[in-house]
């Protein structure tokens, strides 16, 4: 029998679990967020109550949703192009200014690959929405990052939404969510953004960086930008901003 359990219950077999779940989840890209590195021992210290797990009989984990609290009044179509990057940093700042948060923001729902294609993904998202309701919060939105956009990097996320498999959305992530209920409010164009000099990229993607352009990265959702007269590349990851109501 599953148990949804909280960070503050797990014991540290199930945190370093927790731990090589988002690194096997992630593209090397994604791993070196600046964003991520600075603000997610404070996202687990700050909001235990919101980081939900599901863990198994014999304890071990199956899957979990990271989800940050926040102030939002605004129209969710004004909710900013900078997503996921934007939301991490607003729950923390807002928390850190002692501001009341009205919506929970869903940061990422990972089931570990023993466990997928059995439902899990579906359960963590009704948890989502029950900790919404918990909380009474107005609005739970999440900047998605659709699972099959790496095979389509030049792409742009607008055209990507448009393809389709048996008269839906062809993104199984997308689906996923809009089988359960989620509204897509718009792309988030700069959602995930890395940025480094020629040295980083050249480690990062294994090769000589001898001229200024688009690259390729494995796992990324967009080409990266090298500038190599600048000695700066930047990578802005698209996402889709939806809500569930």
């Amino acid at each position: 029998m599953i148990k949804y359990v909280t960070f503050s219950d797990l014991d540290d077999r199930l945190v370093k679990q927790y731990r090589n779940a988002i690194n096997l989840a992630f593209p090397d890209i994604i791993l070196n967020s600046q964003v991520t590195k600075k603000y997610w021992s404070r996202l687990e210290k700050y909001f235990p109550h919101t980081q939900l797990f599901i863990v198994s009989e014999d304890n071990n984990l199956i899957g979990f949703m990271n989800a940050i609290p926040l102030f939002w009044d605004q129209s969710l179509s004004e909710l900013p192009n900078k997503g996921w990057d934007w939301l991490v940093k607003k729950g923390i700042n807002d928390f850190e200014n002692n501001l009341t948060p009205n919506s929970l923001g869903g940061l990422q729902i990972i089931v570990t690959k023993e466990y997928l294609g059995q439902g899990y993904s579906k359960l963590l998202i009704a948890k989502g929405k029950k900790v919404k309701e918990n909380f009474g919060f107005r609005n739970f939105v999440i900047p998605i990052r659709p699972i099959l956009k790496y095979k389509y990097p030049e792409m742009k996320m607008k055209d990507y939404m448009s393809l389709q498999e048996n008269g839906e959305i062809m993104d199984p992530w997308i689906r996923t969510h809009l089988r359960n209920g989620a509204k897509i409010i718009k792309v988030c164009e700069n959602s995930m953004n890395v940025t480094g000099d020629i040295n980083f990229w050249e480690n990062l993607i294994d090769i000589k960086i001898m001229k200024s352009g688009a690259y390729m990265v494995d796992g990324a959702l967009n080409l990266i930008k090298i500038d190599v007269k600048n000695n700066f590349g930047e990578y802005r990851e698209e996402n889709i901003w939806i809500y569930y109501a």
